[in-house]
């Protein structure tokens, strides 16, 4: 049985519709922020600001092993109150990490296999509008 005109009219309209619907700023699983790993030793940027329940990717664009450690009992780093620590492990070359954060405030992280040549970075978590 063919088509009827109506029905193709509405499926076209629905079609378009969600094209044309407005996208959450942040979406479950999005990237808010993209940090690098670098060969110079470096978080890059140093510092990132994002808002509470989005994620940031760590990406290790170095030829180095390297982490993301943000548990004050293994080093250098702080958490807001009530935040989870947290630690990647070692990333090889191209490999990346991802973590959502949902408490507000400061969060420093380190890597472990460099902290002692000053490899840190930051990330201000802002509470959700």
């Amino acid at each position: 049985m063919p088509p009827r005109p109506l029905a193709l009219a509405a499926l076209l309209l629905a079609a378009l519709g969600a094209c044309a619907a407005p996208r959450a700023p942040a979406e479950a699983g999005a990237v808010a922020a993209l940090v690098r790993m670098t060969d110079a030793f470096e978080f890059d940027p140093a510092a990132v600001t994002i808002r509470a329940g989005e994620t940031v990717e760590w990406r290790n664009a170095s030829r180095f092993r390297h982490s993301v450690t943000a548990d004050p009992a293994l080093g250098g780093a702080a958490l807001p109150p009530g935040a989870q620590a947290f630690a990647s492990g070692e990333l090889a070359p191209g490999a990346s990490f991802r973590r959502t954060l949902t408490v507000p405030g400061t969060y420093r992280y380190f890597c472990s296999q460099h902290e002692g040549v000053g490899m840190a970075g930051e990330i201000t978590v802002l509470p959700v509008k």
